[in-house]
């Protein structure tokens, strides 16, 4: 071999070694890139965020940490107005009112906070409110465009003031169960008692738990 081909043989395997380590080069580069980075921070919100960056938890418009959730489309103008108003709590005064002579008003009275929802709702998924028509339970405190919250999961016992379907219709009435007979009681002396036999389609939908009324 003359020392021509000697050095062009000797610069093509300089070339060779030179393009192996770029493709080595390359290959390495590539996997730095294609790996997954690591996870970042999410906050309260659900937002992503770089550590170290962004209000403390609690310091935002509630004053309190916060969570994501997924809600269906239809209830977010429900939800937002139920967080506005900041659920269903009231103040409720420690102080009890007067019926009879007034005492002096105190400027600052003590309260605690009084959730309406959990009274009139204690189960929300088996209670339904239904409008009342009717006299027939005025001596019960019930009267006519008063709004009931029936709930449904209650076992009715006798005594209880229950929303029923009878013959088709609905009423409401105080249950009285014996031995030999149902009866649905109404609570207005110029109404009769309903006497439930075995041959009408009768059923109890629920036990009256509150009634909103207007004054």
């Amino acid at each position: 071999m003359t020392a021509r081909g000697a050095q062009s043989t000797k610069s093509t395997s300089s070339r060779s070694n030179a393009k192996k380590r770029s493709t080595a080069s390359t290959s390495k580069s590539s996997v730095k890139k294609t790996q997954t980075p690591p996870p970042r921070r999410r906050d309260d919100e659900g937002e992503v965020k770089k550590r170290g960056v962004g209000r403390p938890k609690g310091s935002g418009k509630y004053g309190e940490p916060t969570k994501a959730v997924r809600l269906p489309v239809s209830l977010v103008g429900q939800l937002e107005s139920f967080v506005g108003r900041r659920g269903f709590v009231f103040p409720l005064y420690s102080n009890q009112i007067q019926a009879g002579f007034p005492s002096p008003a105190e400027d600052d009275v003590p309260f605690e906070p009084y959730d309406l929802g959990a009274k009139l709702i204690p189960n929300p998924a088996s209670t339904f409110f239904i409008r009342v028509t009717g006299e027939s339970m005025r001596d019960a405190g019930i009267f006519p465009d008063d709004v009931l919250s029936v709930d449904r999961c209650l076992e009715a016992h006798s005594g209880d003031v229950v929303v029923a379907a009878i013959i088709g219709e609905f009423t409401v009435k105080r249950l009285y169960r014996t031995a030999r007979k149902v009866e649905l009681r109404p609570e207005n002396a110029k109404f009769r008692p309903i006497v439930v036999t075995d041959d009408m389609d009768f059923i109890i939908w629920g036990v009256v738990k509150t009634v909103i009324h207007n004054l």
